[in-house]
């Protein structure tokens, strides 16, 4: 019993998405070692300029979206945008992606779900969000809820299926092909892990950040 426990709550894909966090954690430690030893004079350069890029444009796509809230909301995007990107990249290095199982997904997908509505009730004052809930009529209130409950599932879905879907027929060419395999899944690869997997992660960051933003009050900045 403890056994089965155990492997269903920490399976390869739990595993790996372990390490990337240790990983990442790890990164951002030294980088930050780094930064403070960098004086504000200094012109940027190699790691430091491509952070200060990266910083620079996750901080300008916040401010865009989030407006005032934005020193708030910019930190956990770059955190997701990393992870997932890292995530569906993973099988470069001969790992099963972590985004390729649905726990994951959809752990991922709750953490937007809290935080999109913990933002709303903030943001609006809990009359004003629970009012939301009966616009533009009060008898759509459970259509609404509906709506609301489907934004986590259809979030984790489209990102598990698109991984998995890249997995699967990476893997196929790979029992059919056998030593010969070399010839094709670099392309493979290129396409399933790099391309969609790019993609699909500026998709769920795009999507997380829209539902935010739609709880928030902007009309002051």
């Amino acid at each position: 019993m403890n056994i089965t426990v155990f492997e269903k709550f920490f399976s390869p894909s739990i595993n790996v998405s372990i390490l990337i966090t240790v990983i990442l954690c790890l990164l951002v430690f030294i980088l930050g070692f780094k930064i403070r030893k960098v004086k504000p004079t200094d012109k940027p350069k190699g790691i430091m300029l491509l952070l200060e890029l990266i910083v620079g444009f996750v901080n300008n796509y916040s401010k865009n979206y989030f407006g005032k809230y934005w020193r708030t909301y910019a930190p956990y995007i770059l955190t997701l945008g990393l992870f997932l990107i890292v995530s569906n990249m993973a099988g470069l290095f001969g790992v099963r992606p972590p985004t390729a199982s649905l726990n994951v997904t959809f752990g991922l997908a709750l953490i937007s779900f809290f935080i999109v509505h913990i933002s709303g009730i903030f943001s609006q004052g809990i009359k004003s969000y629970l009012k939301g809930y009966l616009e533009p009529m009060s008898f759509l209130l459970p259509m609404n809820i509906i709506g609301e409950i489907a934004m986590p599932i259809s979030l984790s879905l489209r990102l598990f299926g698109n991984i998995l879907s890249g997995m699967i027929i990476t893997g196929l060419v790979y029992g059919v092909l056998g030593n010969w395999a070399f010839l094709v899944t670099p392309a493979l690869h290129g396409i399933f892990d790099i391309f969609f997997g790019g993609i699909q992660a500026v998709v769920f960051v795009l999507l997380t950040t829209i539902f935010v933003s739609m709880q928030l009050d902007l009309e002051e900045n």
